[in-house]
């Protein structure tokens, strides 16, 4: 896994180590991380197979959609019972209920 987040982050995002854990790969080994200026953050993960690979890759273009992870949050979080809520167990909810 490639991950490309803007200049001053020092540290692997959490992001990075959450597809890192879902794939069962060792973060230490498989998740490199740069820096760079101008970039707000992307993520690629490559599998390599004979002949060919299978390249994911997520984009931020602007901090904007880290504010919109929020506000959907929020949204759906509004008439829950109080708990802990993951992010995983939320986007499920709100794709099944937009579709409905």
């Amino acid at each position: 896994m490639i991950e490309v987040h803007f200049h001053d982050k020092k540290e692997v995002s959490g992001t990075a180590i959450g597809f890192a854990e879902l794939l069962d790969w060792d973060a230490n080994k498989h998740v490199n991380a740069i820096g760079l200026g101008g970039i707000v953050d992307r993520h690629e993960i490559i599998f390599g197979f004979p002949n060919q690979t299978i390249r994911l890759t997520h984009d931020s273009i602007s901090r904007a959609a880290f504010g919109q992870g929020v506000l959907y949050a929020i949204k759906n979080l509004i008439g829950k019972p109080k708990g802990f809520y993951t992010m995983e167990q939320l986007v499920p909810e709100g794709f099944a209920t937009a579709h409905a």
